[in-house]
């Protein structure tokens, strides 16, 4: 056999070696750089650390979503035991649902900031289900009841229940608790859903127009007012 034979496939072998090696070092610092530790939701192009560049055509982020997340703690704290984390409620029990719920769906949280702060009482009717008389617990948090919840808890859990286990709704905020909280300032009875019924679910006002009062509650309304006031009165329906 010709030596310079010999001597040139060893070199070709070396080449060979020197190559592969090369590559395999390179294939390495390559998949530990763009793996993304091999978990297939986060492969990316670009190295493992890096933000990726945001290109146009994204979802918009959820303005509600840090909201919800404070709401989801909230409702651990109070709710969840009674309604249970898939807000089916507990129907045994006479615990009515929150998920599709007509009053947690209603245009606006008027009743439902009601019912969290105060309590409810009597039958329910529920998306067409009546559920009686089990009550529910005031929560706002008072000195009487440190335990509860504040303003702005109150409106994170109820913007968490309204777009939740399917829910789609409005958020609630911590003015509209306050406007409502000021409303009904020394409340300390829980609601019936007869009262609740009454108060528009949306917009300003705590309750709807009063009715009008029966000949003996006239009678009585006109004895308690004084010769002047009745003479106003008077005047004011002849100028009429």
């Amino acid at each position: 056999m010709n030596p310079h034979s010999r001597s040139g496939f060893g070199l070709l072998n070396s080449v060979l070696l020197t190559g592969s090696v090369g590559l395999l070092l390179w294939g390495g610092l390559y998949v530990g750089t763009y793996s993304g530790r091999f978990d297939g939701n986060e492969f990316s192009e670009l190295p493992y650390g890096r933000p990726a560049k945001v290109v146009g055509g994204g979802a918009a982020a959820d303005p509600l979503d840090a909201q919800k997340k404070a709401g989801l703690i909230a409702y651990g704290k109070s709710c969840v035991a009674c309604h249970q984390a898939d807000g089916n409620g507990n129907p045994s029990l006479n615990i009515p649902p929150l998920t599709g719920s007509d009053w947690v769906l209603a245009d606006g949280p008027n009743r439902m900031i009601r019912i969290v702060a105060h309590g409810m009482q009597g039958p329910v009717k529920v998306s067409g289900q009546v559920y009686q008389g089990n009550a529910m617990n005031p929560w706002l948090k008072t000195a009487d009841n440190p335990a509860g919840l504040t303003e702005q808890e109150i409106a994170d859990v109820l913007t968490y229940v309204r777009n939740s286990w399917g829910n789609k709704a409005g958020g609630v905020t911590a003015e509209q608790v306050k406007a409502v909280l000021g409303e009904t300032a020394g409340r300390t009875d829980a609601w019936t859903a007869e009262e609740l019924d009454k108060i528009p679910a949306s917009g300003g006002g705590t309750a709807p127009a009063p009715t009008a009062l029966t000949p003996d509650q006239l009678k009585e309304a006109l004895k308690k007012l004084s010769a002047d006031e009745l003479k106003a009165i008077l005047d004011g329906l002849k100028a009429n």
